[in-house]
């Protein structure tokens, strides 16, 4: 896989962007079978607009022309987007991306899941359980779980002192972790967008929409 965003493809040389994006499909049909995996998608895939900074369409433009020669191609790598605004993304890009699926909020198992990966090389108390880490962060992303962890073991480390060697996470970290990162919260107008661009099927792309519903 090739996972790649935009401030990592974006170049300060006029005309070097669309070199990059070049060598990134050309790299991809060597690798393969190969995944290019665009995070962010609507950072460099938005929708054109009149009076728009002209590397930015070259960009975009650049993309569609190396995605419309992989239908040929054998070799060809398969091509991944992620945004949390899929509206905003340009008409042409939502026509070459045949599905399109929607990720809700992990619920409570898939909370234990990303918990049970992000702290398994830490120690903790005995009482600080997955389970329980999971059950107390209802709402969040994979992102905020993220920054929590990050933010409690900063904490503990704030509280070591030089003849301790391993930090060791407790419930208090956690607690106060927590005053400090809060769920990202989706906005209602993002929200309505979300349910219209689902209803319309995925916008002018036409293709199908999954939904992956809370918990």
């Amino acid at each position: 896989m090739l996972a790649v965003s935009t401030a990592e493809l974006w170049q300060k040389c006029h005309g070097e962007d669309e070199k990059v994006i070049k060598a990134l499909f050309s790299f991809g049909r060597k690798l393969k079978p190969c995944i290019i995996f665009v995070d962010e998608a609507d950072a460099m895939l938005g929708a054109r607009k009149a009076g728009e900074k002209r590397h930015l369409r070259a960009m975009l433009n650049q993309f569609l022309m190396c995605w419309d020669g992989l239908a040929s191609d054998p070799d060809s790598p398969f091509v991944l987007l992620a945004t949390n605004r899929p509206f905003d993304l340009d008409p042409a890009v939502l026509r070459r991306a045949p599905v399109h699926i929607e990720i809700g909020l992990p619920d409570l198992l898939a909370r234990r899941g990303i918990l049970g990966l992000l702290l398994r090389a830490e120690q903790r108390e005995p009482d600080l359980t997955i389970d329980y880490l999971a059950r107390l962060t209802d709402k969040y992303t994979g992102s905020d779980l993220k920054n929590l962890c990050v933010t409690a073991a900063t904490l503990a480390v704030d509280e070591q002192t030089e003849d301790t060697y391993v930090r060791t996470l407790t419930r208090a970290h956690f607690d106060q972790a927590m005053k400090k990162v809060r769920p990202v919260a989706l906005s209602a107008v993002n929200k309505n967008e979300l349910n219209n661009f689902g209803r319309r099927g995925g916008a002018q792309g036409g293709g199908s929409y999954g939904i992956h519903d809370e918990e």
